[in-house]
């Protein structure tokens, strides 16, 4: 079921991206009957390339391998992918800006370094290179050498590609990943400096390959997550996208006290899943132990024949592993209701003679907005 269920989530993916739509320009330089319109404008839109504040695009410009990596990492949709360990390239730092999209791209074989430790990331990328990298992405075992070979062929400069490259080059070219740029239809250029228009066309072309036939590494990456755990309901998921609706209640294990005789505005508060949080099909959505953070917003102790304590306290990020912390809100529910469940800046208020609040205590919390998370890494989609 769970490999139906696979192919039907590529199956989506891929009648998103070549489903027919209509674009209107927002950059100046290029027109509809520009050759590369299709394939800059639909990146454009995922957020993969992006234009300029002069609303210019500079298609003929060229991009650092920094650049490249990120744009690549972005096309597969692996932006927000978990990195279990790094191989840290010695010249990228992991103060470099593009430092995790390097570490993804090398996760999932897509690059290699000079010769191994270097990855030079602020030089121009050439046509070759980025060549390999795309192709990289796809599982490509159903192509032979010799036919790869032979679809080099068609270049007139195809002796010009280094000899151990010719065969990815040529099975580049048969998954249509090479550029068909009007002004060099007829060449590799394996040494030329790819330009912005050229990478917007192989992107979009290696993204369609990609979902249909990824390396194995990206394949188990673009999997949807399933587990045993606290059901809620109800679920939507749309393609690898679940969306919770306002309204569902999540059980939370609190890890500090609250007390309204005893805490004051501004304390911290602090609550953990206690179990996987999944969709009645068993997607995970929240894992088992990640943290819930936020604090006491207001609190008036309870005074004897005047009044009953009143606590508000909001709940303000959630953390996911390693992931960065992320909005999370709802309103905390203490009578007995079935598990359900989360999301962007939660608010309850209890009232009670006194409130009282212990570590270890599980209490619901109510989303008070809609949750959307990626299935395949768990992370809360902004």
């Amino acid at each position: 079921m769970k490999k139906n269920l696979f192919r039907l989530v590529f199956t989506g993916l891929l009648i998103g991206i070549t489903s027919s739509f209509a674009l209107a320009s927002h950059l100046s330089d290029i027109s509809p009957n520009y050759w590369a319109y299709k394939e800059i404008m639909t990146l454009e839109n995922d957020g993969v390339v992006v234009g300029y504040p002069d609303h210019t695009f500079l298609p003929d410009q060229s991009a650092s391998r920094a650049e490249f990596a990120t744009m690549t990492v972005k096309a597969l949709r692996q932006e927000n992918c978990n990195l279990d360990e790094y191989y840290y390239f010695k010249d990228v730092p992991k103060n470099h800006w593009a430092f995790d999209m390097i570490e993804k791209a090398h996760k999932f074989d897509l690059i290699k370094g000079y010769p191994t430790e270097y990855f030079s990331p602020a030089e121009n990328i050439s046509r070759l290179d980025a060549i390999l990298m795309m192709v990289a992405s796809v599982e490509t075992s159903n192509i032979s050498d010799k036919d790869a070979v032979d679809a080099l062929k068609s270049f007139k400069d195809a002796d010009s590609v280094p000899e151990k490259d010719r065969v990815n080059v040529g099975k580049a070219q048969i998954l249509k990943i090479i550029a068909n740029n009007p002004k060099f239809s007829d060449s590799v250029d394996p040494e030329r400096k790819i330009t912005r228009a050229e990478i917007s066309y192989s992107l979009y072309n290696m993204r369609k390959q990609a979902l249909q036939r990824p390396n194995p590494k990206l394949a188990e990456a673009m999997r949807p997550k399933f587990a045993e755990g606290i059901v809620i309901e109800p679920v939507y998921v749309n393609e690898t996208i679940a969306t919770i609706p306002a309204g569902t209640l999540i059980p939370v294990t609190l890890f500090s006290n609250v007390h309204s005789q005893k805490n004051k505005q501004g304390d911290v508060l602090i609550a953990k899943t206690p179990d996987n949080i999944v969709s009645k099909e068993k997607y995970l959505l929240i894992p088992k132990g990640s943290t819930l953070e936020g604090k006491v917003v207001s609190l008036k102790p309870a005074r004897y024949f005047i009044r009953n304590a009143k606590a508000t306290l909001d709940t303000e990020n959630i953390a996911i592993y390693i992931k960065p912390k992320a909005p999370f809100g709802a309103d905390v529910q203490l009578e007995k209701v079935h598990r359900n469940w989360f999301q962007k800046a939660v608010n309850f208020v209890i009232k009670g003679s006194k409130i009282k609040l212990n570590e270890g205590q599980e209490v619901y919390i109510k989303l008070t907005n809609p949750v959307k998370i990626d299935v395949t890494n768990q992370t809360i989609l902004k």
